[in-house]
């Protein structure tokens, strides 16, 4: 869905805009989205209505929103993704897509893949006007952490995805990391793979923490690398979701240094 750079114009552009021109990149692109997530989202109502009842996964939804979240990144000024693997996802088949989490821009890394999924999101970004609607509209699966009924019911709804035919999207780190190495991994994606026969398919995002810092409002824009590794399929470790945890966990803490080195 983009036209990504190449790699080596990727590692061309590490040094930032200057502090002007960053500035008035800040300046312009907060009320941009606020103001293209508001008229947006009047379209994504409108398609939902057009195709809810014959498009019972929202596979059309969900491809008009990842455009929408997508193009904030993709096709940013001094941005962009580069996208690698995505021939790795075989069409017809529920996946668990598990990432690694350094920003609050990795949704968007990760809209602009192209990959069809459910969102496993925080329960509070559903409340955000017009983005956290259309996030209702997708039927995307909300989570309080921490809280055991909204876990069980988060789990029964990613179950029920899977068995419809729709893949999930998990961020199993549970946060973002606060120094964009690869935390630890909760249980929960790993087991939802096991129980339900779904391999998982790790993808690894480098370069969106240096955009956006964990708890700063500040966009230092660059491009980011998304890349889409092989499925793992449950049964290679004989079922066992703490062994499959750990075997995707090395895979993208490899895979991770080496998108580094």
């Amino acid at each position: 869905m983009t036209s990504p750079p190449a790699l080596d114009t990727v590692r061309a552009a590490r040094s930032p805009p200057g502090a002007v021109v960053l500035l008035v990149y800040n300046l312009l692109y907060w009320p941009y989205l606020l103001l293209s997530s508001a008229v947006l989202f009047w379209l994504a109502l409108a398609l939902f209505l057009a195709t809810f009842l014959w498009d019972r996964r929202l596979s059309w939804l969900h491809r008009f929103t990842s455009v929408w979240g997508g193009h904030y990144l993709a096709w940013a000024p001094f941005a962009g993704v580069v996208v690698e693997g995505r021939e790795n996802v075989p069409e017809g088949q529920a996946f668990v897509f598990v990432s690694n989490h350094q920003s609050m821009v990795d949704i968007l890394a990760v809209f602009a893949t192209g990959l069809d999924y459910k969102w496993v999101s925080k329960v509070e970004n559903f409340y955000a006007p017009f983005i956290g609607w259309t996030m209702v509209l997708n039927r995307y699966i909300p989570l309080k952490r921490g809280h055991l009924p909204s876990i069980l019911r988060m789990f029964r709804r990613c179950e029920a995805a899977l068995a419809e035919g729709s893949s999930v999207f998990v961020f199993p780190e549970g946060t973002r990391s606060p120094d964009g190495n690869l935390q630890r991994f909760f249980r929960g994606a790993f087991v939802l793979s096991v129980r339900n026969g779904a391999p998982i398919v790790p993808v690894v995002i480098d370069g969106t923490a240096e955009i956006l810092g964990k708890g700063s409002a500040r966009i230092v824009p660059r491009p980011v690398r998304v890349r889409v590794l092989p499925p793992v399929d449950p049964a290679s470790v004989g079922g066992d979701d703490r062994k499959l945890r750990a075997v995707v966990h090395a895979q993208m803490e490899a895979e991770l240094g080496a998108m580094r080195g």
